[in-house]
């Protein structure tokens, strides 16, 4: 190649990367393209053609590229951070793993590229190295939010509540935004722990930020539910069928909830919403149970039968079906269903 031509090179290679640092993606891809013409193994022009592809989310366009710099550098640590971020951008993070391991052989104090491997390791269900290195990272950064939000969703699928609040509170403590989902996840582990007052003070506030978050609206009906008021569980998780008028379980949640009131009506439309959704077992048993308390024995071991047509031997329904037919003194049709029951 000629001193010009390398000259060239050089000069549409910086204007790449201005451009790409600039948010002017196509005319970085057109300046790397131009430069790659000139120099097809260039790494400087692979890596920032991969660059650019990966922020305009063609991951595989993008990995291409750091695989060719990586044939004849193995080493190459923008090469190999970028196929690792590739990869990651392909949804494949056991393909990722190796580039990442890779470059922090090289570069070990790199904590952004520790949490990404954490992170791929918690989707592959390896908790033990995604705990490895979310600690590594905060051992660089106490207070990085990511790894803290990462360790902590690792201890809380483990029930490790003790560990996942003192990452999310550490975190909270730092986080200027407030963060909603924060708010929430400490929230529900409390409420895992029946500490519903602590649980509901942390609900509360993420209503506060946004009013419509149904993470914290459920919350806060779980939580009444827990202390056995109904009522007011029945008026939180009211606000979430407003907005979601498909919610099938919460329906039937709802349903149940306003029978144990004695609001049977009222049970009755919830049920019939659920079912106005798609068939459901439990809102069709839910109608049963509200015949019964209102002495429509037949009518409820209809819905009972309904029931058993979608799904015959299902358990729940001949139990429930068996029941009814003992309160109404039909003894031969209870017999008849517990004989059915494996």
């Amino acid at each position: 190649m000629s001193g010009i031509s390398k000259k060239a090179v050089i000069e549409l290679s910086k204007k790449g990367s201005r451009l790409f640092r600039s948010g002017q993606l196509e005319d970085a891809e057109k300046a790397y393209l131009e430069a790659k013409e000139l120099d097809a193994d260039n790494p400087y022009v692979l890596s920032g053609l991969g660059d650019v592809y990966r922020k305009l989310n063609r991951f595989e366009e993008s990995g291409a590229q750091y695989d060719a710099v990586l044939k004849s550098d193995q080493n190459n640590i923008f090469a190999l951070r970028g196929a690792g971020d590739a990869r990651r951008g392909m949804k494949q993070p056991l393909q990722a793993i190796p580039y990442w391991l890779r470059y922090l052989e090289i570069n070990p104090k790199d904590s952004h590229v520790m949490v990404r491997l954490a992170d791929a390791y918690h989707k592959l269900g390896d908790s033990e190295n995604a705990v490895d290195f979310y600690e590594q990272s905060l051992a660089i950064k106490p207070f990085d939010p990511f790894a803290l939000l990462g360790l902590g969703n690792v201890y809380y699928a483990q029930h490790n509540d003790e560990k996942a609040l003192d990452c999310f509170e550490r975190l909270l403590s730092k986080n200027t935004s407030h963060n909603v989902v924060l708010m929430t996840m400490i929230g529900n582990i409390y409420r895992r722990r029946k500490e519903f007052d602590r649980a509901m003070d942390h609900y509360e506030n993420a209503l506060e930020l946004d009013p419509k978050n149904n993470f914290a609206l459920f919350g806060m009906g779980d939580c009444f539910r827990g202390q056995l008021n109904m009522e007011r569980a029945v008026y939180w998780w009211g606000k979430i069928l407003d907005q979601e008028p498909d919610n099938q379980s919460l329906w039937t949640r709802v349903g149940d909830a306003l029978v144990s009131l004695n609001r049977l009506d009222e049970a009755v439309e919830h049920y019939k919403s659920s079912l106005k959704v798609g068939h459901d077992l439990y809102a069709m048993l839910g109608l049963a149970r509200v015949s019964q308390k209102q002495g429509s024995f037949e009518k409820a071991c209809e819905y009972c039968e309904q029931a058993l047509e979608v799904d015959v031997d299902n358990v729940r329904a001949l139990e429930e079906l068996a029941r009814i037919c003992d309160e109404a003194g039909f003894e031969d049709k209870a017999q008849q269903a517990r004989d059915r029951i494996v």
